[in-house]
């Protein structure tokens, strides 16, 4: 999971104009859901590529086989700073589109990427049913509720007119 500093409040403000409900989500929200995935296997790693307005307690409060963990806790980041912002990026990228599972918000480009990676990767190894649980590299969007109190799952429509499904600002996930 990718969360910037900046997201929760941004994402306030977009509700606001573009008078949709499904952006934001909270801590207590983002955890439910994650732990709430259908047929996540146990014990995991969640991954968080940045903390919640530095929010320590993000990595208290996590459903029993989630092992929450920040780059601070992996011992990498000293290295981590000494490359530029864009660099940073891409190493989160590389980490959210290589993990067994992804969790992200549909209104992020960065996350709308990662699915659109992770999208192509099952196209390419041939998968019948992208959307069913037992899906190799499934991915969630956790700012929309899906089944059993979870997030919804995401895959990015390869056959959408327009570009809108990998673009910034969207809760149309094909899932």
């Amino acid at each position: 999971m990718r969360i910037e500093k900046d997201w929760m409040i941004h994402c306030k403000k977009q509700e606001l104009r573009s008078n949709v409900s499904e952006i934001c989500s909270s801590k207590e929200e983002i955890m439910e859901r994650v732990g709430n995935i259908a047929g996540l296997k146990t014990p995991i790693v969640v991954y968080l590529a940045d903390s919640l307005l530095e929010d320590k307690s993000i990595l208290n409060g996590w459903e029993e086989g989630l092992l929450p963990f920040e780059k601070k806790k992996l011992g990498v980041v000293d290295i981590y700073k000494k490359h530029p912002y864009l660099i940073q990026s891409a190493i989160d990228y590389e980490v959210c589109s290589r993990a067994s599972v992804f969790a992200g918000n549909s209104f992020s480009t960065f996350s709308s990427l990662v699915v659109l990676d992770r999208t192509q990767r099952m196209i390419r190894t041939g998968v019948s049913r992208p959307c069913s649980i037992n899906v190799r590299w499934p991915s969630y969007a956790y700012n929309i509720l899906g089944e059993s109190k979870g997030p919804r799952q995401w895959m990015t429509n390869m056959s959408a007119r327009s570009l809108k499904a990998i673009g910034y600002g969207s809760n149309d996930i094909s899932c």
